[in-house]
């Protein structure tokens, strides 16, 4: 079985748009009928009394916690061989041409200072594209005002009315427009270090990589408690991200600071513009058809974050929506890909369980609280979701003291308060959200795949 979508010979842009009507958007139907199987079998697990021993429960988790941290720690002398592999390919590895794509949609706070920070890069070969897509505010004429400039680097064009709306649909007009072997997006709130580009592009002299996602962090960190727990949660993100990194498991696409290679986003069709979250669908794509993604921990890209508990949940629906879908809409491909390593199966099989944890935990607590009214509380109690969500809670907060240790220069008192930040902010955020969806799915599971943003603050002008 292959996984790769094959193209017809031509056009690489007109193949890339009939390629879009065969990317998985997920009939409803099916993804409703998915869910309902996998709660089913939730309930009937727990109705019949059909348990796995705890101690095959408490040996799953903590294998994937030991394993995945063991072969962190142990992989010096993988890390030397790769870094030597790349050392031979990087003396025959030009500096290929980078196409800078911005989508931009109402982004007048912020524009102007993404756009003077892109040209500050001091990559020697590289062209900035602004996708201005209808916006309704000053947008347009900023940017009109920057081209007036005449930075040769710098131009935009401006999406039609009739033209599908989004981020995804943006970037793929983008690629007819640019000439970059290598395609950099960015959100229109960034700002970035001059070398940011120099330390991304020598993972391309592997001609396995695919991709290379930036290490995030917050303009607006320390702006107020929100802002602070996103910040921490960053740190948790970029130790998960690390370690996958090393062993080669499923590194991820974070939208923002993502460098691309245009022949593999060719390959795949382009950004899937029936997804809700086009950068994790991307990434699940090209782990299915055998590109590598890289995570690049020294490159850093800062960008706003919501500053209000509203502007922050909506954000989190989304983005756990569209983590939640892009398994559903891709779950035959990840089970029975040739091209997929065991271990990388493993980390998307338990990243789905923790969206069914909670809904899990608390049906198992419901059931015990009518055994017990009712007297017929079996003599051994229910034993899988609590210890299975309990490992894997561990495992999040081990994560998250190791990311902010490393973020804090060792500072084990800023570590520890990091941490506990992190686990409260994510129970009270976390849980909400996957009750919310999983209702949302049964009831309607349409797409909205209009734009929705993080609201825009101005912040690296202040």
């Amino acid at each position: 079985m292959t996984n790769k979508v094959s193209i017809a010979q031509g056009d690489p842009i007109t193949n890339m748009k009939k390629m879009q009507q065969q990317l998985p958007g997920g009939q409803p139907v099916e993804r409703r009928l998915l869910l309902v199987l996998m709660i089913a079998f939730c309930a009937a697990t727990i109705l019949l009394d059909i348990y796995s021993p705890p101690v095959t429960t408490f040996t799953v988790f903590i294998a994937y916690a030991v394993v995945f941290s063991l072969l962190k720690l142990c992989a010096r002398e993988h890390k030397s061989v790769d870094r030597a592999a790349t050392k031979s390919r990087e003396e025959e590895f030009t500096q290929p041409l980078v196409s800078i794509v911005i989508p931009a949609h109402n982004e007048e706070l912020v524009i102007a200072m993404t756009i003077k920070s892109m040209l500050q890069l001091d990559y020697p070969s590289y062209e900035l594209l602004v996708v201005d897509d209808r916006s309704t505010d000053q947008t347009e004429a900023i940017l009109r005002s920057i081209k007036s400039a005449a930075d040769p680097r710098f131009r935009y064009i401006s999406r039609p009315l009739d033209a599908r709306p989004g981020k995804a649909a943006s970037i793929n007009d983008a690629l007819g427009q640019t000439n970059g072997k290598l395609i950099a997006v960015f959100d229109a709130d960034v700002q970035v270090e001059p070398d940011f580009l120099t330390k991304m592009v020598p993972y391309f002299a592997n001609p396995l990589v695919g991709a290379v996602q930036g290490k995030k962090r917050l303009i607006n960190a320390n702006q107020n408690l929100l802002t602070r727990c996103q910040q921490n949660e960053y740190y948790m993100d970029h130790h998960f991200q690390s370690t996958r990194d090393t062993i080669r498991s499923a590194v991820e696409l974070r939208g923002n600071g993502m460098l691309l290679r245009r022949t593999a986003l060719e390959e795949l069709g382009g950004l899937n513009e029936r997804t809700i979250a086009e950068d994790l669908d991307l990434c699940t794509r090209m782990h299915v058809s055998g590109w590598d993604i890289r995570f690049a921990s020294d490159a850093e890209v800062a960008e706003e974050g919501p500053i209000t508990l509203s502007a922050l949940f909506k954000q989190r629906v989304r983005w756990t929506e569209g983590c939640i879908l892009r398994y559903f809409d891709n779950l035959q491909r990840i089970l029975f890909s040739k091209k997929l390593a065991l271990r990388t199966k493993l980390d998307a099989c338990l990243f789905i369980f923790e969206f069914m944890g909670p809904f899990w935990l608390i049906t198992e607590n419901i059931v015990l609280i009518t055994r017990l009214i009712n007297g017929t509380l079996a003599p051994q109690p229910l034993l899988f979701a609590a210890p299975a969500m309990t490992i894997l809670s561990l495992y999040f907060i081990y994560s998250s003291f190791v990311g902010i240790y490393k973020a804090q220069n060792g500072n084990i008192v800023k570590s520890i308060q990091g941490t506990v930040m992190v686990y409260f902010y994510l129970t009270f955020l976390f849980v909400p959200i996957v009750f919310r969806l999983m209702f949302k799915f049964l009831k309607d599971n349409e797409r909205n795949l209009a734009w929705y943003k993080t609201p825009r603050y101005g912040a690296a002008m202040r």
